[in-house]
């Protein structure tokens, strides 16, 4: 199998295990990149996500040295009947934390896919990222040519839309590769800056320390009061979908996998008041989904910056 054949192999696996779209993209530096990035961090984008570190960001092979192709895979997470707050007196939570973790349904068939692979190519090499890496995913998804980075930021597969996980496998072997996408479809429409319950967003770039999903998911510190008059306002508990949710390129977004397709036990669906949990329950509650990531008491946090103070259930 030649090099084109295989990566065709390669794409075709990476579809059969649920990937929506798959693409093939260079590994070398995003110099193009670099200018924004610095600016971005110098005006202290990365205060809450001490993780991240522009060099590594800046280079996949900073990350991991062998890396000559990435394996970029779009996974659609959309649903029938996702709309968060819909249900009497809930509160909202990101559609893609509805269902089972998703790092636990990407990583082990990127790896199945990489196991495969090795058997047809002895001596390759390859690492799995979903989202846990200092990775510039969307910027690599971009190169993959599976879509644009929209005004907020996200990735935009024109009509699949933008509620999807990107899986990337990082591989050894130069492969060749797909054209990137080249062009941006956002046009003069400006529905998701607008829409941005806490002002988080201008065109192209995302304030990381106004997003609502920054004090809901990422950071327990205390929310700036206007953007705690943001979450009682708008009943964001976990994540933030806002901007999505008014993209016209979401109107008919493509359905996601079922294996992500909600639980027995859905926190979006309870009445306000009960989501009061108590240690116990939160453990039972969020057992193997991407909410268990959430310290119970950020979660009451942020239930009580949304309520008011209250009594912890359970």
């Amino acid at each position: 199998m030649d090099a084109a054949d295989f990566r065709e192999w390669l794409r075709a696996e990476a579809l059969s295990a649920g990937f929506a779209r798959a693409g093939f993209a260079p590994c070398g530096p995003f110099e193009a990149e670099r200018e924004r990035l610095e600016a971005w961090f110098a005006a202290g984008g990365a205060r809450h996500l001490p993780y991240l570190d522009p060099e590594t960001m800046l280079d996949p092979r900073k990350l991991w040295p062998q890396a000559k192709t990435a394996l970029v895979g779009f996974f659609p997470y959309a649903r029938p009947e996702a709309v968060p707050g819909a249900a009497p007196d809930s509160l909202k939570l990101s559609r893609y934390l509805w269902g089972p973790d998703y790092h636990m349904i990407l990583k082990p068939r990127l790896a199945k896919l990489l196991a495969r692979a090795q058997e047809l190519r002895p001596g390759l090499e390859g690492r799995v990222c979903v989202d846990t890496a200092p990775l510039l995913e969307r910027e690599l998804a971009v190169r993959a040519g599976l879509g644009w980075q929209g005004k907020h930021t996200l990735l935009i597969t024109g009509k699949d839309g933008s509620f999807g996980f990107l899986g990337v496998l990082l591989l050894s072997e130069e492969l060749p590769l797909d054209a990137p996408f080249t062009a941006e479809h956002c046009g003069t429409c400006t529905r998701c800056i607008e829409a941005c319950p806490s002002g988080a967003i201008s065109p192209f770039r995302l304030d990381p320390n106004r997003c609502l999903t920054t004090y809901t998911i990422e950071t327990s510190v205390q929310p700036p009061e206007d953007i705690a008059e943001a979450l009682r306002d708008s009943r964001w508990a976990a994540g933030c979908d806002a901007c999505q949710e008014v993209c016209p390129w979401n109107a008919a977004p493509l359905w996601g996998d079922p294996a992500l397709w909600g639980r027995p036990d859905r926190l979006h669906e309870q009445p306000a008041e009960s989501l009061r949990l108590g240690a116990a329950q939160w453990r039972v509650r969020t057992r193997r989904t991407a909410l268990r990531r959430v310290r119970q008491q950020h979660w009451r946090q942020t239930v009580e910056t949304i309520l008011g103070p209250g009594e912890a259930e359970g």
